[in-house]
């Protein structure tokens, strides 16, 4: 990956460093600034180093600041209070870390006996780690100015000792415990959405230092927030949107006790957008173009298309198969959708009776160009090439799932049928649970797959014998659904 500029890779790890200017140097005493980002080289992703270089970035024009102005209201509350946290942490220190400290009971009472004290209080460890408080705090009482220097030493002090200093000052902060809390991972599909989602709004709404007037100033960004995206995307993406921003707050509300009713704005109804099943005779010119050896749609996109049109998956599934959940060698061959999931209910087993040979030559391309390319990209690239081929203007990707239901309806198939193949919901649904503890060769001794794998043999009969490059499998799919359905 390309990394943001100025930031580098020592020790495993990363870090930002950058030189400082050349007027500054003698004052600060050091050539180079440095800012660990806490981020290991073989996990990073890309949207985590570019977020992380941000901080480091800010940490370093806050770091000019301190050298080349000592005015004490140079910096907002807001920065203030993130500069104290930075001098907290290059000292290996963190807020509320002196609020109370393990001390022997015995001890203790001797003495509240003797009036006397004989072990180290709160303060006396807070000293030791920020030993320049003493002088700033004679200069305080004494009434005498501080340096800006001085205010941020001081208030990272406080930062150690007093509860209400070592609660988060900012939203940011409070957005960085709630990702703390929720473990929200950079590198997903869904931490990328929820980190976008917050950065946007933030920008709109802008940061502010926790107070009596926050609550109203969330409010404010919430109907900006509105008011910029209700003409851009439906109601149900503007509340998908707005969850974890709504969520964020509520978090730090309970946790810090700040008493704030979180409730996100009147958001005017929009009817979804339709994602409409390809027609029949769509189904077959796409058919026909995958299964064509010259086919002008590269086998990794008529892989993902397959899968897409016979087992209802999207493409993040694809990008999440691994090895085990491949069963394409076996009697009935399959593919396990058994990693994460935008439901549980998406955890199932797909029967493979259309593109066999395709798939199995070329699913570890598809799965690379998944994992290789941007999260939007790989559903954009497969709407043109099914746009392009049926002529269909309005068709997206999304739809070859419903389309896959509207066959499996029209073939007969059983409701549960079409919820264990697909991952629907459904009341009776469970079958493919079990299945999932399975090997290969279990999953196809199982009569749960074998009912699963006929019935998609019957929903997919008009595209079967599309597959001109395996003819013999053709009639193979054909004998045995038809001998065990007369068994």
């Amino acid at each position: 990956m390309v990394l943001p500029k100025y930031v580098r890779a020592r020790a495993g790890t990363y870090h930002y460093q950058r030189d400082f200017p050349l007027r500054l140097r003698h004052l600060s005493g050091r050539k180079t600034f440095t800012y660990p980002l806490k981020l290991y080289i073989n996990s990073a992703s890309e949207v985590q180093l570019k977020k992380r270089a941000i901080e480091a970035e800010e940490a370093f024009n806050r770091a000019k600041l301190l050298i080349e102005n000592s005015d004490p209201e140079a910096l907002t509350a807001s920065e203030l209070d993130i500069a104290a946290a930075d001098f907290l942490r290059k000292r290996g220190l963190k807020p509320g870390q002196f609020i109370r400290v393990l001390k022997d009971v015995d001890v203790s009472i001797a003495e509240e006996a003797n009036q006397q004290q004989m072990q180290l209080h709160e303060t006396d460890h807070a000293d030791a780690f920020i030993p320049e408080i003493e002088s700033i705090s004679a200069k305080f009482y004494e009434k005498k100015p501080l340096t800006l220097e001085e205010k941020i030493i001081k208030e990272a002090y406080a930062k150690l000792l007093d509860k209400d200093k070592a609660k988060p000052r900012t939203l940011s902060s409070l957005w960085n415990e709630y990702v703390e809390y929720r473990g929200i991972d950079g590198s997903t599909r869904g931490g990328r959405k929820a980190l976008n989602y917050w950065a946007r709004w933030i920008s709109l709404a802008g940061d502010t230092t926790l107070g009596p007037l926050t609550l109203q100033h969330i409010n404010d960004g919430m109907d900006a927030y509105v008011a910029a995206r209700q003409e851009k995307v439906k109601s149900q993406s503007l509340i998908r949107e707005l969850s974890d921003v709504a969520s964020c707050f509520r978090f730090g509300s309970r946790k810090h006790r700040l008493g704030w009713h979180i409730e996100l704005p009147l958001i005017k109804h929009s009817e979804p957008m339709a994602r409409l099943p390809l027609e029949p005779s769509e189904q077959i010119a796409l058919a026909k173009e995958i299964f064509n050896p010259q086919s002008s749609i590269a086998p990794k996109y008529g892989v993902a298309l397959l899968l897409c049109l016979q087992g209802g998956m999207m493409v993040s599934e694809i990008e999440r198969i691994t090895p085990g959940d491949i069963g394409l060698d076996s009697d009935l061959p399959h593919i396990k959708v058994a990693n994460k999931t935008k439901r549980a209910a998406r955890k199932r087993i797909i029967p493979v009776v259309l593109g066999v040979d395709l798939i199995r030559e070329h699913l570890d391309s598809t799965i690379l160009w998944l994992q290789q390319t941007t999260e939007s990209a790989p559903s954009a690239t497969l709407k043109k090439i099914i746009r392009r081929v049926t002529g269909n203007p309005t068709a997206v990707t999304h739809g070859l799932r419903h389309t896959f239901k509207i066959n499996a309806q029209e073939a007969g198939v059983s409701v549960l049928s079409i919820a264990s193949i697909a991952g629907w919901s459904d009341a009776e649904r469970g079958v493919s649970k079990h299945l999932l503890r399975y090997g290969s060769e279990g999953i196809s001794q199982s009569k749960i797959m074998r009912t699963l794998y006929d019935a998609s043999l019957k929903v997919h009969e008009h595209l079967i014998p599309l597959q001109v490059a395996t003819p013999s499998n053709v009639l193979a799919f054909k004998t045995r659904g038809s001998s065990d359905t007369q068994n």
